[in-house]
């Protein structure tokens, strides 16, 4: 890189146009007919004030003056960060494309990992009184609508599925569960879990059911949504990083605003529905039944009602999850 200056070698009042320009560590300028060279430790550069250039201090005593100030000091290695930079992205449009790149994978990152993992450390550090708070607005919303109907089956019927989710809720829960049965014949064979212990489950689905220990697995799978906190987690992801801040400062307000709308129509991702199946997994093994229920049962339903079906749309495949984990192996259909 050659440069345009003045050089001024302290004897003569008019200065002489210059090219300067740098052989490694040296300074070097030529006025055409002769050539000097100085190391460039030894120059000083005195920065000139707005509009004025800047000067290049020779140990000599000579004086260049450079009116391109960024490229005299980048010429002389004494470019400041900021100025760096900014001759760096200046330098090409494969600067900026690259750049680009960046910024799609790290938005791309954070999104995938990031949102997350500040989802799953809010949640931890929000009350589950909050999460109470939550469904009882998100049910008071349910309530309005003529989807969900009161339940028909008999009060028998009903005391035994109760039973059923005081056992598949494990022990020493810091939450209450609490049953809620409806009739649903525009929903079918259903079950959803609320934040706080809160679990619904259709008529339909107690119906197309061939045993309690399948019902239990349903039921088992769903409390594992409420003790990972997926409905707190997911709402908390859906309200991105400025919610997640809130709920780590103490501040519920934005929360409780905002989850009764997400959590009526939430279909949780498929790692927590994975995460979920392992939760109900263990349940049924530690209650003595075949951990292959929830799969059998979840396959069948595929059959009968179609994978469409709210129960199963956004799980994972029914034949992943046949064959739980642990090594054990399901019999097929």
């Amino acid at each position: 890189m050659r440069l345009r200056g003045s050089y001024l070698d302290g004897q003569r009042p008019t200065p002489r146009p210059i090219a300067l320009w740098r052989e490694r560590d040296e300074l070097v300028f030529s006025d055409g007919e002769h050539t000097r060279r100085y190391p460039l430790k030894d120059v000083e550069c005195e920065a000139g004030l707005p509009g004025l250039p800047d000067k290049l201090l020779l140990p000599d005593g000579g004086v260049i003056e450079v009116a391109d100030r960024t490229a005299g000091r980048q010429l002389l290695g004494r470019l400041p960060l900021s100025e760096r930079l900014l001759e760096w992205l200046h330098s090409g449009w494969h600067v900026l494309g690259l750049l680009l790149v960046l910024a799609v994978a790290t938005a791309g990152l954070g999104y995938r990992y990031g949102l997350p993992w500040l989802a799953e450390t809010a949640a931890r550090h929000t009350p589950v009184a909050v999460e109470r708070l939550m469904t009882e607005q998100t049910l008071r919303l349910l309530q309005q609508t003529r989807t969900l109907r009161p339940t028909t089956l008999p009060p028998a019927r009903q005391r035994a599925m109760h039973a059923l989710l005081e056992q598949a809720a494990p022990a020493g829960s810091p939450y209450r569960y609490q049953l809620t049965l409806v009739n649903a014949p525009d929903i079918g064979p259903n079950a959803f879990a609320l934040p706080g212990g809160q679990v619904m489950m259709t008529d339909q689905l107690v119906q197309e059911a061939r045993s309690d220990d399948e019902l239990f697995a349903v039921l088992a799978h769903e409390a594992g949504h409420v003790e990972h906190r997926h409905g707190l987690r997911g709402v908390i992801q859906y309200g991105g990083l400025s919610l997640a801040v809130s709920l780590l400062t103490g501040d519920s307000s934005s929360i409780l605003v905002l989850a009764p709308l997400l959590l009526a129509d939430m279909k949780y991702s498929r790692d927590f529905e994975r995460e979920a199946d392992r939760f109900a997994f263990q349940r049924l093994s530690a209650t003595g039944r075949s951990p292959c229920l929830l799969g059998s049962f979840l396959a069948r339903l595929a059959v009968d009602v179609g994978e469409t079906s709210p129960l199963l749309s956004s799980h994972p495949g029914t034949e992943e999850r046949r064959q739980p984990p642990g090594g054990q192996r399901c019999p097929p259909g």
